[in-house]
């Protein structure tokens, strides 16, 4: 056999055709262009990973997702008119079969658990490293669930440490502010509602809310509601509603 009979594979093997595996398609909606540039730019240097389109609100990104079918969406979780899981919920309503995997500057618990139950397959904080983001880019697209490195963190330590944990000393300094907040996420109050009933930016209130918490050592809206109680910041009705809940 002759060195040319090795020139082609379909010489050796007729009708065998090797092909490159085939991308996996995404499409990105983040209200900040500055991150979708430079998000788009680092997933379009893998070779398994194609971009084919981005959106700066959820209205547009669901027409885009409807045209495109793409294998997975990358979703911030706050944009404009929406925050919390309503992004998540309007792509899963609108689109059934997407996956979303949500990619956010926030990691509280309630973010989290929210994403999920929302519908979201996976979710990475935005400082994640590279080689994180792209291994849940892969999982979530195959159809499995992911989570970066520091979310992991965040729930572990939450389950180490919340049965165990010293309550925070109920003489702790709250501002009215304070407590009012404490209140409404003892409450299950949604972080647009706080918003709109204290008249300020979403975003603000979700930076307040989490530092809050962060300073309490709250690490989950049960752990609010316990607490509120102990501070007496809820009243009795309110408590035997909470109590009916769980």
């Amino acid at each position: 056999m002759t060195q040319s009979e090795f020139t082609s594979s379909d010489e050796i093997w007729p009708g065998f055709v090797r092909r490159k595996p085939k991308a996996m398609r995404l499409v990105l909606i983040d209200d900040h262009p500055v991150v979708r540039e430079g998000i788009c730019a680092l997933l379009s240097l893998e070779p398994d990973v194609s971009v084919v389109g981005d959106a700066g609100d959820i209205e547009t990104g669901i027409e885009l997702v409807r045209r495109q079918q793409p294998d997975l969406v990358i979703c911030d979780l706050t944009m404009p008119g929406c925050t919390g899981g309503v992004a998540v919920r309007k792509l899963r309503q609108e689109c059934p079969t997407t996956r979303v995997l949500v990619l956010t500057a926030h990691d509280s618990l309630e973010c989290i658990r929210e994403s999920f139950n929302s519908g979201a397959i996976g979710f990475v904080r935005k400082d994640a490293m590279r080689a994180d983001l792209l291994s849940a880019v892969r999982r979530a697209a195959s159809g499995a669930q992911a989570i970066c490195r520091g979310v992991g963190d965040t729930l572990v330590r939450n389950w180490l440490r919340e049965p165990g944990t010293a309550p925070p000393p109920v003489d702790a300094p709250l501002a009215p502010d304070d407590r009012q907040i404490i209140r409404l996420i003892a409450l299950g109050v949604p972080t647009w509602k706080i918003a709109a009933d204290l008249g300020r930016g979403v975003k603000v209130v979700e930076k307040y809310r989490a530092s809050l918490m962060r300073r309490l050592d709250l690490g989950s809206t049960a752990a609010v509601a316990r607490f509120a109680i102990r501070c007496n910041l809820l009243s009795s009705q309110e408590v035997d509603q909470l109590v009916s809940a769980d």
